[in-house]
């Protein structure tokens, strides 16, 4: 599916809009990780020198969605319980917010639903066996980053994410298309790919909104297609609890992500009050 995005796409979607550039810091934690004995104390160097993004790791980290048994109360800890790689994915995303306008009061909700959902994400995740848990926290922070891009971009945005929101014949990126020439997804998988994200995050990205992409599924990366039926669903249920509305991608897909998970009905019910009691 990456195929698909040729030069002339690209240079498109990047005409007059600013990518963030990968942080330094992020680089460094990346070259860490391909050692082949990575050392914890450098991402905990990394996060305790940012007062803010410490904060930020320790929320993230006592959430419900990661079922710590006990409160953590320093980085240290959070790295040795979660692993090199699941404390990575949750700093990447940290960095991630503050470099797409992360401060930005009209950009808080949108934040504060993508954290969220990732939580959620990585919840389902840990409930199937073999589950992408870390990657699939990752997705759900930069699943649909190119939003905030794109709000940045053109001063109608919101009005366009609100005929999408209406027109649930079709995907909300063939709105997008129409009246800016790019949609969310292309500029999601630009960041993604520029920022070095693992290839099944970044193909899932392109692809999530992709209507046929349970209906053909040698097109695309395996890894990338479970990413995109767990996010769903995580979005499905943030949606239903905190909006208190039906996520019009869900009737049309919900069936198709249930059968690639392989969840039965009464297993898709217990996550959900699983997921409820974590709210409340």
């Amino acid at each position: 599916m990456a195929k698909l995005i040729s030069a002339e796409m690209i240079e498109k979607t990047l005409k007059g809009i600013a990518i963030p550039a990968r942080p330094q810091a992020l680089l460094h934690l990346q070259n860490e990780l391909k050692k082949g004995d990575p050392d914890p104390r450098v991402i905990v160097r990394l996060v305790v020198g940012d007062v803010g993004l410490s904060a930020a790791v320790l929320k993230t980290v006592n959430s419900p969605f990661f079922g710590l048994s006990r409160k953590i109360s320093s980085v240290a800890q959070a790295v040795s319980l979660l692993g090199m790689k699941a404390a990575a994915q949750i700093v990447t995303g940290l960095v991630l917010r503050a470099a797409v306008g992360g401060k930005e009061p009209s950009l808080e909700r949108f934040w504060d639903s993508a954290e969220k959902v990732a939580g959620i994400a990585s919840y389902i995740a840990s409930t199937i066996p073999r589950g992408p848990r870390d990657d699939a926290y990752c997705f759900g922070l930069f699943h649909d980053v190119g939003i905030p891009i794109l709000m940045q971009k053109f001063p109608d945005y919101r009005q366009t994410l609100a005929l999408a929101d209406k027109d649930s014949s079709r995907p909300s990126t063939a709105v997008e298309d129409e009246r800016h020439a790019t949609d969310h997804a292309t500029v999601g998988y630009l960041v993604a790919k520029g920022w070095f994200l693992p290839e099944a995050i970044c193909e899932g990205i392109l692809c999530h909104h992709d209507p046929l992409v349970f209906d053909d599924k040698d097109s695309i990366n395996p890894q990338a297609l479970t990413l995109i039926a767990i996010n769903a669903m995580a979005e499905h249920f943030h949606d239903d609890y905190f909006f208190l509305r039906g996520n019009n991608r869900w009737g049309m897909i919900g069936a198709r992500v249930l059968d690639h998970l392989g969840l039965q009905d009464d297993e898709y019910c217990d996550l959900r009050e699983d997921l409820i009691s974590m709210f409340k």
